[in-house]
């Protein structure tokens, strides 16, 4: 079965507990090696011990006489002694109580006192002669005074008994560890990949189309499950107010399609009924009805043309196209603006406060259609004679949320800030009427394209419902911001937009 198949909890089980299961095996394997070697050496150290008792005991009972147990007191029982001397002559014997004590003789290589294949005072292992299980360990040693060789075996089965219970108890105690460690490990690993489940639970409730889910947050922030949750959270929540933007621009957009097409529909349907009447009545008609006609066709066109110019402008400043940047003296324009204003309605009185001698970097043509569209709505949506309020100077930055006390609707929800107060200033227009006025809800609409309030539903007040939306897209173009303010009906409406000025890029623009 492959790791990969399984799930990550299983994977990761599995993963600790081979790794326990290794860690396990090379202690158990480091614990049997010491014990051996500590054996061993204890071992090596009771040969040593026991090798001249051993020599003198194998003499004695190779001339005949008796042996006492007190004489091979210090040698093991089952040990087995071999004494060879310089003649080559040799003798061997048990060293054992009684016959039944001794085990196989080891199987002791040839020896002599002149060409031995051992290496003396050197303990070694060797099997028995009839089971190869039964292991012994051997030392030869050389009298230097007769120069005979004596060599004994000690048998090893006490330090394999006590290596296989080792053995035995390791196993077993392992066995549990393992067990216990991998029962430990699976319920800590189940615990840490809990909020996961609750991530994947949540992510499955997303899919089913509750955008509202959220995935619990614990309060180790600094975790790793913590700094997933709290991205999954962000990036849901960014997911929901892309859907939501997508959602209204798709609104708007069906909206902004079927208003487009009955306002050029409206014309369309004026000059087809005039092109037809005059050509059903042809001859018919005397020449003011004629005139009037033609006259109805070619306003309607130019209309109509005014629409498709106004829209393919707006296209433009939505693909974020670059505007014109040249010095704009916007005193001048601003005050020029003023006298046709005043040219055209010579009865309104207009009351400016304009600061001298400001300039932007900017397109020129595109600020004065902003201006003009702005007095064009007051021209089309006040009384003719109603007065009017104008403004244009540098602005305070902590002014920038209200005018006159007025608390400020941007376009678009616009966050107006400065980046850099050192480096950047405000230039703001305002223009304030006296007229309708517009109710507070329909302060966030009148940027619309098409939008229309109220008052002014009637195409006869002039107008395309652009004019608005083309102030809002140039100004931002010009790194600007629209806004609107109100305090409701008969209380008169305050349009503007501020513009946000780099002083390191207007310094020595001027000198001209």
């Amino acid at each position: 079965m492959q790791l990969k198949k399984l799930s990550l909890k299983a994977r990761l089980v599995i993963s600790v507990t081979l790794l326990l299961f290794v860690g396990i095996a090379i202690s158990d394997v480091a614990t049997y090696s010491a014990l051996k070697s500590f054996l061993i050496t204890k071992l090596d150290q009771q040969l040593n011990v026991s090798v001249a008792p051993a020599s003198r005991s194998l003499t004695r009972a190779m001339l005949g006489q008796n042996v006492s147990q007190s004489e091979f007191a210090f040698v093991p029982l089952g040990s087995y002694g071999e004494l060879v001397t310089t003649n080559g002559s040799s003798f061997v014997a048990a060293f054992v109580q009684k016959p039944s004590q001794a085990g196989s003789p080891p199987a002791l290589p040839p020896i002599n006192s002149k060409n031995n294949s051992i290496e003396l005072n050197r303990p070694f292992n060797v099997s028995s002669t009839a089971n190869s299980a039964l292991q012994y360990r051997v030392i030869a040693e050389k009298n230097t005074t007769t120069g005979a060789i004596t060599i004994l075996a000690i048998p090893l089965t006490g330090v394999a008994a006590t290596l296989g219970r080792l053995v035995i108890i390791e196993f077993l105690v392992s066995l549990f560890v393992l067990i216990l460690l991998a029962a430990l490990g699976t319920y800590i690993v189940g615990l840490g990949l809990r909020p996961l489940d609750k991530m994947a639970e949540t992510a499955n409730e997303i899919s089913e189309g509750n955008l509202s889910a959220r995935v619990e947050t614990t309060s180790n922030q600094a975790s790793e499950v913590a700094r997933l949750a709290n991205a999954l959270n962000y990036m849901l929540s960014q997911l929901v107010t892309a859907l939501e933007r997508r959602g209204q621009s798709e609104s708007k957009l069906r909206r902004f399609v079927a208003d487009a097409s009955h306002e050029l529909r409206t014309p369309l349907t004026s000059i087809r009924g005039y092109a037809e009447l005059v050509r059903q009545r042809s001859g018919l008609l005397d020449e003011s009805e004629t005139k009037r006609a033609m006259e109805r066709i070619e306003s309607e066109s130019i209309r109509m043309g005014s629409l498709v110019e106004d829209l393919l402008l707006l296209a433009r400043l939505d693909q974020n196209r670059p505007v014109e940047k040249l010095p704009v003296d916007l005193t001048e324009l601003v005050n020029d603006l003023i006298q046709d204003l005043i040219t055209v309605e010579p009865c309104r009185k207009i009351e400016s406060h304009v600061e001298d001698d400001l300039w932007i970097i900017g397109d020129k043509n595109r600020m004065i259609q902003v201006i003009s569209n702005l007095f064009s709505n007051l021209r089309f949506h006040t009384p003719e004679c109603s007065p009017a309020m104008i403004y244009l100077g540098h602005l305070d930055p902590e002014q920038l949320a209200q005018f006159n006390g007025l608390e400020l609707v941007r376009a678009d929800d616009d966050e107006f800030k400065i980046p850099d107060i050192g480096k950047f200033e405000i230039v703001r227009f305002a223009l304030t009427d006296f007229g309708n006025g517009i109710e507070k809800p329909s302060l966030k609409n009148v940027f619309e394209r098409f939008y229309r309030t109220e008052s002014s539903r009637s195409r006869g007040s002039g107008g395309t419902g652009l004019g608005l939306s083309l102030v809002a897209s140039i100004v931002k173009a010009h790194n600007g911001s629209a806004w609107v303010a109100s305090e409701g009906i008969s209380k008169g409406t305050t349009f503007g937009f501020d513009l946000l000025i780099d002083v390191t890029e207007t310094e020595g623009s001027f000198d001209i």
